[in-house]
């Protein structure tokens, strides 16, 4: 059974976690320059992961494109607690941080049925220095 970790991604959103209020009410995730800021800041924390950090990271991204379900796994992607947006267009939301981070576009891969999401995040949290 193949395993994908949709919660590393969210190992990425340290960037909307240290903004002010008046940062968050100034910031558009739909702006080209916004979004652009946001993933430089998710790239410089994508580039310190370990190897096994970033293959989880980016097969998730894959996982959650290929799909077809979008919207179901949407909550992985950026946090419901920080006030954004709705991101206009998903699809290349996702494709754009997957090229971003790693340099090159996202496989549109079949996951069989048999895929395990790996939900549990251990008590010490994610280690993605792995």
């Amino acid at each position: 059974m193949r395993q994908i970790f949709p919660n590393y991604i969210r190992e990425l959103d340290c960037y909307l976690g240290s903004m002010s209020d008046d940062d968050l009410v100034d910031f558009y995730i739909n702006d080209a320059d916004c979004r652009s800021q946001f993933f430089g800041a998710m790239k410089a924390d994508f580039d310190r992961f370990g190897p096994l950090s970033k293959r989880r990271v980016l097969e998730a991204i894959e996982f959650i494109l290929s799909s077809g379900q979008i919207d179901k796994f949407w909550g992985y992607v950026l946090p419901h607690a920080v006030p954004l947006d709705e991101v206009e267009d998903k699809p290349g939301y996702l494709r754009a941080l997957y090229e971003k981070l790693a340099g090159r576009e996202p496989l549109l891969r079949d996951f069989d049925s048999d895929v395990e999401l790996v939900d549990a995040i251990g008590p010490h949290g994610i280690d993605v220095r792995q």
